[in-house]
């Protein structure tokens, strides 16, 4: 492992000008893919073949909070320990309480869950589970994919947030902002990148830094809690994603990359889960859905010093989902069983291997 570490720190330098100062830029080397140390999960747990769950966030090492596929309820509590379902969690519908287009977050002891139609944010306590309720609803009016609660504002992903050289796009503006829900700091007369600038964010639930990983560029920011960029880490994959603009808008266009796809944090360490393909966004050859190569695990400090890369024996699917353990170094990936097609939930102790 130590032979990864120095590889992935093979070029670090200043780039000024960035935030509210100088940004420290780390450099993976893709050494650090050649070199992953391959691990079999420590257990796992495989949900029922009937149970119609896409992904799931484990809490407190026993409550799987499975986001179904069916069209009732958004989520379904799953009792690890017990093995059966004991809970139920927001009503799909249009009513009070009730979701749309929901996207499930959980930071801590808290699950986020985002209704992008609906333009509202639930917070459910996780301590309650597995009969959670609703502790808190917010209301926004702005565009974002990607909206977190912070203390006492919202954290979202700035939709017009883009700079490309080769496009000649220089929006201006800053990746995220905090808003009472009612606020946009941002120009909606400039080129929209919703949608194609996106990927997981973690942050640090003492000290406010936020990371965000780019999930079709193979780079993560690491912002402080005024949102200024602290630190951008490249690699270990250095192809870029083909863009192109119609009618004000951001697409994909040509070759993309397939980079970071889920992400999830604790006091110490940050987690990621990075595929690293790149192919024709056209070629209908390319599986979408699963990877032709198991799945990379990234273990970061809050600082973005790489302390493990490893390879996920038999883990290919893309949409897995990552999520803590109850312990630092310890996490939970799920994913659809190539097989079967049911969720499994794989457990892994990384404090044995670094």
């Amino acid at each position: 492992m130590k032979k990864i570490i120095c590889a992935a720190a093979l070029a670090a330098f200043l780039l000024s000008g960035c935030g509210s100062g100088s940004t420290s830029v780390i450099e993976l080397s893709p050494d650090v893919l050649t070199e992953a140390q391959a691990i079999a999960p420590d257990n796992v747990y495989d949900l029922p073949e009937l149970f119609f769950a896409g992904s799931a966030l484990v809490y407190g090492d026993r409550y799987a909070v499975c986001e179904m596929v069916t069209q009732e309820f958004a989520a379904e509590v799953y009792d690890l320990k017990e093995g059966k379902v004991a809970g139920k969690l927001l009503h799909y519908g249009n009513g009070p309480q009730e979701v749309l287009v929901p996207i499930f977050n959980m930071f801590g002891d808290t699950l986020q869950v985002v209704d992008i139609q609906k333009n509202r944010l639930f917070m459910i306590p996780c301590a309650d589970l597995p009969n959670a309720g609703i502790a808190r609803e917010i209301k926004y009016d702005f565009i974002t994919l990607s909206l977190i609660s912070c203390g006492d504002s919202l954290l979202a992903l700035n939709p017009f947030y883009f700079e490309n050289d080769d496009l000649g796009i220089y929006n201006g503006e800053p990746m995220f902002f905090y808003s009472d829900g009612g606020k946009a700091p941002y120009d909606a007369s400039k080129i929209m990148t919703a949608g194609v600038v996106q990927g997981p964010v973690a942050v640090h639930p003492e000290s406010g830094k936020v990371v965000f990983a780019n999930s079709v560029e193979s780079e993560i920011f690491i912002l402080n809690k005024d949102l200024s960029v602290n630190r951008r880490i490249t690699g270990p994959r250095h192809e870029s994603t083909d863009y192109s603009v119609a009618e004000g808008q951001l697409l994909f266009s040509g070759n993309i990359a397939n980079t970071y796809l889920s992400a999830c944090s604790d006091r110490e360490y940050v987690y990621l889960i990075y595929d690293g393909r790149y192919y024709d966004l056209y070629d209908d050859n390319v599986d979408g859905a699963n990877t032709d190569h198991d799945l990379y695990l990234f273990q970061m400090d809050w600082d973005g010093r790489l302390k493990g890369c490893y390879s996920l024996e038999g883990l290919r699917y893309v949409g897995s989902r990552l999520s803590c353990g109850s312990q630092p170094g310890t996490v939970y990936v799920s994913a659809l069983s190539p097989d079967e097609g049911n969720l499994q939930i794989f457990y892994y102790d990384l404090r044995k291997y670094n």
